[in-house]
């Protein structure tokens, strides 16, 4: 799966898409917002739009600079200079370009229900790497295996149909044992590269409510966030309540987790055998639970669904909205696959750990941020390559004109067909075929039958 467009695959159209993008978003603009000047040589404009282009020429650094009409004129240095020496803050970046393109490309189109925010971590993996700032030993659960890297918790916004990275962060581990190699101690303390230094090695709970309260002062109606069986504890689940926030996840089946229900303090398993099952269908069933065994309660609904692997098994879907009917929160849970496609593009198509071989910790944030904005632009184009309402008021005009008739209308249309009908070919008295309309209502199911009466007495 990719989101790349064919005509990407011819560099003439890499920078008209390149340009059109950075103007109607107003990338400059939000360089110089995050402190990202030009203190001497090539302008930041220039490095930045290198680095990103650099994955579409299907080349390296070297050979796109040897090239006969090379997109930057300067040094490799000064590319690698950019990705190390960036005073600038890039989450603030990311913060407000992802806000930009929500605000102005998608939200105008789709209704702001549909938007959910997206939390996951995936592996940024340097299997051959001694040296790299922050490198860590850490637990691939995927693989099942320790691996080398970092582990990019990552934070984003979806409507289903398009996916947008919000804020990250490379962790590395915050237990002594598995630090493979320190950061940098001459960092200034006092500085932002120090900052996400320390917040790398914090605990998982804490990074991820760093991010989410960033994310929701930029983009604070976004109401709903869904995340794994790995984050789906009940005091991240109840943290997550009190900032206004509708849980939905899915739960591990573990007996470490208790919730409250029918009075009883049961672990999922036994929840399980506690609730009405039905026999046929996805769905198993549901229970109302109470996820705060002490002060005030925190009520969810826990839906039970067959596993599609095994249909002797099960998975349990948890939803601190109680309005959402069982349906509608499996559907929900759904969306939360656009981050997974997300990780796949960013590291097998765009390269995120393949590009560049860099050692500082600010280098590896830079990158990874270029490579997060490069998807942003791929993502926009895709949706209005692919989604007929971003022609906006062409296709509003277009769907006025062509707009389905109301059911109301069909069912008028219906029966003046059937009454003219019936006239024609059985020659039949006004009488009768009144007799045969009322023999035809009747026989409708109920909810239809009560408009087709409401018609009637309408005209």
């Amino acid at each position: 799966m990719t989101i790349l467009p064919e005509n990407l695959k011819n560099e003439r159209t890499l920078l008209p898409m390149f340009s059109s993008f950075m103007k109607e978003f107003k990338v400059n603009q939000l360089f110089r917002k995050c402190h990202m000047n030009k203190k001497k040589g090539f302008p930041v404009k220039d490095v930045f739009q290198m680095i990103f282009l650099l994955v579409f020429t299907q080349k390296n650094v070297a050979g796109l600079l040897q090239s006969r009409h090379p997109l930057f004129q300067g040094k490799k240095d000064t590319l690698y200079r950019f990705l190390h020496k960036t005073s600038g803050s890039w989450r603030k970046l990311l913060f407000l370009l992802s806000t930009k393109v929500v605000s102005e490309a998608l939200l105008p189109f789709t209704s702001l229900k549909r938007y959910t925010w997206v939390v996951d971590d995936s592996p940024y993996e340097r299997p051959r790497s001694l040296k790299v700032e922050g490198l860590s030993r850490f637990y691939d659960h995927a693989q099942g295996r320790f691996s080398r890297g970092f582990r990019m918790l990552t934070l984003g916004l979806t409507d289903g149909a398009t996916f947008i990275p919000f804020a990250f962060s490379l962790l590395s581990s915050h237990r002594k044992e598995n630090q493979l190699c320190p950061m940098d101690a001459s960092v200034d303390g006092r500085s932002k590269r120090a900052h996400l230094r320390k917040e790398s090695q914090e605990k998982t709970p804490e990074v991820f409510f760093n991010l989410l309260d960033g994310a929701l002062k930029h983009c604070p109606l976004v109401s709903t966030i869904l995340f794994d069986s790995w984050f789906s504890f009940p005091a991240l689940i109840r943290k997550c309540a009190l900032r206004g926030l509708s849980v939905v996840c899915m739960l591990k089946n573990t007996p470490k987790i208790y919730y409250s229900f029918g009075g009883k303090v049961l672990s999922l398993s036994s929840l399980f055998t506690r609730i009405q099952k039905r026999p046929h269908g996805n769905i198993i069933g549901s229970g109302v639970v109470n996820l705060n065994l002490t002060g005030k309660p925190l009520l969810a609904r826990i839906v039970f669904v067959r596993s599609e692997k095994q249909k002797s098994q099960w998975l349990a879907l948890l939803s601190t909205d109680l309005s959402l009917s069982e349906d509608e929160i499996v559907t929900l849970y759904g969306k939360r696959w656009d981050i997974e496609v997300f990780f796949k593009m960013v590291k097998s198509v765009l390269k995120l750990t393949r590009e560049f071989q860099v050692r500082s910790y600010d280098a590896l944030v830079s990158h990874t941020s270029i490579v997060f904005i490069r998807y942003i632009m791929l993502a926009v184009i895709a949706r209005r390559n692919t989604d007929p309402r971003t022609f906006g008021e062409l296709f509003y005009a277009c769907y006025d004109e062509i707009q389905d008739i109301t059911l109301m209308e069909a069912l008028t249309l219906l029966l003046e067909l059937l009454k003219t009908t019936i006239k024609q070919i059985l020659v039949l008295s006004e009488e009768k075929v009144k007799e045969l309309l009322i023999y035809f209502v009747n026989s409708l199911p109920a909810w239809l039958r009560e408009k087709v009466l409401l018609l009637n007495c309408e005209s």
